[in-house]
């Protein structure tokens, strides 16, 4: 009866443990994350015409910021991408990194993440907290799981938060999570 029990509540924390990752734990700032990858892309996601923006999100002294570069101008749709060190060079000594962000430029942008682009999160996937955000040329914000090692497992990860082409006041209801 005692190994039953025991057999029971180990079960029982291995679920626990599953439905509840530490990813979504109150110090990965989740939320705060999440706010701060909306107003960027609010603010970067218009500007990317016929370029991509990317930001490194980090933590230093309590505030939530973003380590931006932008990539040259695109040509053809496959010569679209962005130096990620450039936005590495600008995280602050000290700054612990809790994820990325891209823009998709609207004009010859994907919908969809690149072969590169998964290859970037998943080589920061032992970061702890690490999420990864993208917007497609069309607008949609979405965040995919980072541990995916192949685009069409990262794109069956991923999930729209919004679309930085809506209004101030419907932006910010995305941004409460009250969508």
């Amino acid at each position: 009866m005692k190994y039953l029990a025991r057999v029971s509540i180990l079960l029982l924390l291995g679920i626990t443990a599953y439905a509840c990752p530490a990813e979504t734990s109150s110090e990965c700032f989740a939320a705060e994350v999440e706010t701060h990858v909306l107003e960027q892309f609010r603010i970067h996601g218009p500007l990317s015409r016929n370029r991509e923006y990317f930001g490194f999100v980090y933590r230093l002294d309590g505030e939530i910021g973003s380590a931006i570069t932008r990539g040259a101008v695109c040509r053809l749709p496959a010569s679209c991408e962005v130096n990620t060190r450039r936005a590495a060079e600008k995280i602050p000594t000290g700054a612990k990194v809790l994820g990325e962000w891209h823009t998709h430029p609207h004009e010859s942008g994907s919908l969809q993440i690149s072969d590169a682009d998964v290859r970037g999160a998943n080589d920061n996937r032992r970061i702890r907290c690490y999420r990864a955000f993208y917007s497609t040329a069309d607008g949609d914000v979405l965040s995919w799981d980072p541990n995916a090692g192949k685009v069409s497992i990262a794109m069956s990860t991923a999930v729209r938060l919004g679309n930085y082409r809506r209004s101030r006041a419907e932006w910010a209801k995305y941004a409460r999570n009250e969508h």
